[in-house]
């Protein structure tokens, strides 16, 4: 198994080896055994995880940030009345959208 092959099993079936597929936990193993970037790879899949599972439920959108995102990048008049009005000014040199 490769390191990319291994990132690739790391996105698809997550930090947890036990969870992915009997045939691939083998050379995964092996890899791990011998390759410092796939440990690195683990390690950060795993704090991902972690990071999510404390924050479940903690970090839920408004129901209407898709409204209010659209609203703000293309001026539709879709959004709700709560919608943000933030004036944020061009970077300098550039010149601000009429």
């Amino acid at each position: 198994m490769t390191e990319d092959e291994f990132r690739e099993l790391l996105d698809r079936h997550g930090g947890d080896l036990e969870r992915w597929p009997r045939a691939t936990l083998r050379e995964a193993r092996r890899l791990l055994a011998g390759s410092i970037a796939a440990q690195a790879m683990l390690d950060e899949m795993v704090a991902v995880e972690l990071a999510l599972a404390e924050a479940d439920g903690e970090a839920t959108p408004p129901a209407d940030l898709a409204d209010r995102i659209f609203e703000r990048a293309f001026g539709a008049g879709t959004a709700s009345s709560g919608a943000l009005t933030l004036d944020v000014a061009p970077l300098p040199g550039m010149n601000r959208p009429v």
